[in-house]
């Protein structure tokens, strides 16, 4: 008797032409398509550090409440933050609707209530340096303002609106259009998602020692709400007969998808990843509400001996009552609240400074397509008129009737000075210099500012393309208007610390 196969051979040969489909040269660009932002990647590997040391502190002064699985938890959060901003999902979302919606669901719906579930202020009030701790984040947390303004906001009827405010105001297509425009509005865009979501997701994961506003039963109502919320988004992405982002329309398609496609399958991702990140919870908090005691009569930061332990225990105990984080030191000197503020302004500082640097490297946008032969090339560059003497310029050649991204082409940029015709500057572009692998990249220095001709030759093989493009270039480049949002927060915030500081200041 044969023995019975696994797979039939038609499954056996659907399963193979889909490994191949997968690891076409295409399909691996793609997936090698990774942006490290630096800005962002200071800051996920700061508080990593800070949490760990602060967790390591309590798990060994015996606090029983900071098992390993919430530090699991706040990794993972941390984790998906940076997959969402540094994966192909942030280098393509220009090109796919799809990878954008993934991105947004992560950073809202995937990494807030993971870093909730770490429990994150006690450890990271205790991994901070104890001068800063006492004489920074102890005064900050327990200003009178901050605490009236961090209960309101996570109010959740306050919190809802947000949530839905958020959601429908950054998805509609002129704001939506503005984001994709500008690498600024589009990482403000995204820290609007991700701040708003973790003020969402406060109220149903109550992090320890904040409490709920609410009885636990009307978080279920809560999360339901949003839900309604998500499925009126997404079905008008999803069941829209006519493409509400025009960005898609002009932009190469990529992967086989038509850009209303891309529409439907990212409402369709919007509204079955959005309805199990909010109905998943509700079902688990009905069972706790039905099978298990509230939350709080759980709690037990007991410590197991020594006076260390007793010390950290006794601490977490006032916390809790007083809904205090940290006491405030009635001794501090004026040289740790100057120095304090000193260090936050430089930290602040250096952080604007690589995020506008971050910023302007993902500014590039269709400039001009055309087809030739069997290609179909496309050029990209800053938005503007005007171009500096030092610019970058990627190009996308593509099949013109399967639309697959062409890899082996060869492509030589030649700019020909128009004031000066004895002056050119040529350079090769690479997919090793290039973010998005599907595309080829190159630095274009020009010697002098004027008009130039630029000339993209495009050769694969006996198909070839010509491309001529105009610059208009000038001598000096304006990043201080990528920079002045950056400035502004982290000016007012220190603003907002010598406020704070400022009573103690005046009592020595």
């Amino acid at each position: 008797m044969p023995r019975k196969q696994l797979l039939p051979v038609k499954n056996r040969t659907l399963l193979l032409r889909t490994v191949a489909e997968v690891m076409r040269p295409a399909y691996h660009a793609f997936l090698s398509s990774w942006s490290i932002p630096p800005a962002a990647t200071f800051a996920i590997v700061f508080w990593a550090v800070v949490y760990l040391r602060g967790w390591r502190f309590l798990r060994h002064a015996g606090v029983a409440f900071f098992p390993g699985w919430r530090m699991v938890a706040f990794f993972g959060g941390l984790g998906s933050l940076w997959v969402a901003l540094a994966s192909p999902l942030d280098v393509f979302n220009g090109f796919l609707l799809t990878a954008h919606m993934l991105q947004h669901m992560i950073l809202m719906m995937f990494s807030p209530p993971l870093i909730l579930l770490g429990a994150p202020l006690i450890p990271i009030m205790r991994g901070l340096p104890r001068f800063a701790a006492r004489e920074f984040a102890g005064p900050l947390l327990n200003w009178p303002v901050a605490k009236r303004v961090g209960s309101l906001v996570v109010n959740p009827i306050i919190a809802s609106l947000l949530m839905g405010i958020t959601m429908f105001a950054w998805h509609t297509p002129r704001v939506y259009e503005l984001a994709l425009r500008s690498s600024s509005w589009h990482q403000f865009e995204h820290g609007c998602f991700f701040f708003t979501a973790l003020v969402f997701w406060w109220p149903v994961v109550q992090p320890w020692p904040s409490g709920g506003q609410w009885p636990r039963w009307a978080v279920i109502p809560y999360l339901l709400v949003a839900d309604l919320q998500n499925t009126a988004l997404s079905a008008i992405l999803a069941f829209s007969d006519r493409l509400l982002y025009s960005s898609y329309s002009v932009t190469p398609r990529l992967f086989g998808l038509s850009a209303l496609e891309d529409q439907v399958a990212a409402g369709a991702i919007m509204w079955v990843a959005g309805s199990l990140a909010f109905v998943v919870p509700a079902v688990i908090i009905v069972v706790q509400c039905l099978s298990r005691k509230p939350l709080r009569d759980q709690i037990s930061h007991r410590s197991t001996g020594g006076s260390l332990a007793q010390e950290i225990s006794a601490e977490l105990s006032q916390i809790w009552r007083d809904r205090r984080l940290l006491p405030v030191r009635t001794d501090k000197t004026r040289l740790n609240a100057i120095s304090a503020a000193v260090l936050c302004l430089a930290t602040g500082l250096c952080w604007a400074w690589l995020a506008s640097a971050s910023a302007d490297g993902d500014d590039l946008s269709l400039r001009i397509s055309r087809q030739a032969d069997n290609l179909d090339v496309a050029v990209f560059t800053a938005p503007g008129d005007s171009f500096s003497r030092s610019s970058e310029f990627a190009i996308l050649v593509q099949d013109r009737d399967s639309r697959e991204a062409l890899l082996d082409a060869e492509i030589k940029l030649t700019a020909h000075s128009i004031d000066h015709p004895a002056i050119s500057s040529a350079v090769a572009a690479t997919h090793q210099d290039s973010e998005n692998k599907l595309l080829q990249s190159a630095a274009l220095n020009l010697p002098t500012p004027g008009k130039w001709l630029l000339d993209i030759s495009v050769r694969r093989g006996l198909q070839s393309a010509d491309l001529f493009l105009p610059l208009n270039v000038v001598n000096h480049e304006n990043r201080t208007q990528n920079r002045w949002p950056y400035l502004i927060i982290v000016l007012a915030f220190v603003a907002i610390l010598i406020f704070v500081y400022l009573p103690s200041l005046h009592s020595h």
